[in-house]
């Protein structure tokens, strides 16, 4: 989506015809300039790339300006709705069909074989914020790879079947490799030795794949106050630095890139061609095979 493709008839004024102070309307321009960059941001996510360009103070107060301002350019026409995503809000709905035959062709049109069979490894990708969530699952449902999302401090329950799973993988030669995407502040680090303590270590491979300090040093991520309440904070160590900091094209590359560093082409291609050859066979007994 272009920039120039969103006209902003509130640049001036608020939907109801009000002026809009200076910082409103810069607020407004950058977030429409972001659309011409990004697909989808947080709202943390464009406040963070406001507060690099000296639009907004790096406070809370800073960030409810974005979120006010962000809202109200959804609600009168001038932000797509699609543009802020929000992993935090679904529902749940068992799958229904027209009739047996809809739901046949649903099932020969989606079958998906597991192309992992024949890489002898496991790839999970370990995310602490949903809202985030909407963003990476399209790099891991491409790849057919588990995002586990924690929404911070994983519970035991998580942690226990997630450990399950690596066991019983390891038990037929096959290794798991976990990739955490979490923040450099002391909650962050503290939910993702969690990860690391709980899963079995012969069967796991764990890797902090985001935050790292070479990242907020190559990318000049925002940093923020640790937080106060965090009853680990006063023996956190160098700058906090939340997720949200990092631009959705490098947070998107970095899982991609994790994941495709495991894969052997030519095997992936052979249970792809396979995986094809099957989907014909499955589209042939609905009638509708090609």
């Amino acid at each position: 989506m272009s920039a120039s493709a969103i006209s902003c008839p509130s640049a001036s004024k608020s939907g109801r015809g009000r002026p809009l102070g200076q910082t409103a309307r810069d607020i407004r321009t950058a977030v429409v300039a972001l659309t011409g960059d990004f697909e989808r941001m947080t709202v943390r996510q464009v406040f963070y790339k406001l507060e690099t360009l000296g639009i907004v103070e790096k406070t809370e107060g800073g960030y409810r300006q974005v979120q006010q301002q962000v809202l109200k350019m959804r609600r009168e026409g001038v932000l797509p709705w699609a543009f802020i995503t929000d992993g935090t809000r679904w529902q749940r709905k068992p799958e229904s069909w027209n009739d047996a035959e809809d739901y046949l062709l649903h099932m020969a049109q989606g079958y998906r074989r597991d192309l992992w069979r024949s890489q002898n490894v496991r790839i999970e990708i370990w995310l602490e914020k949903d809202a985030l969530a909407d963003m990476i699952v399209d790099v891991t449902s491409e790849w057919d790879v588990p995002l586990m999302v924690s929404r911070g401090q994983s519970s035991a329950t998580f942690l226990e079947a997630a450990a399950r799973q690596a066991r019983s993988a390891w038990d037929h030669g096959i290794r798991t490799i976990v990739y955490a995407l979490y923040d450099r502040d002391a909650g962050g680090l503290r939910a993702a030795r969690a990860i690391q303590h709980e899963l079995p270590a012969v069967a796991v491979n764990f890797a902090m794949l985001a935050v790292t300090d070479d990242q907020i040093r190559e990318w000049s991520l925002p940093t923020r106050p640790a937080k106060s309440s965090d009853p680990e904070a006063k023996k956190f160590q160098g700058p906090a630095v939340e997720l949200d900091a990092i631009p959705p094209d490098k947070l998107v590359a970095l899982v991609d890139h994790a994941i495709r560093r495991h894969i052997d082409p030519h095997a992936w291609k052979l249970e792809e061609i396979a995986e094809e050859d099957e989907r014909r066979g499955l589209l042939a007994l609905t009638g509708r095979g090609a």
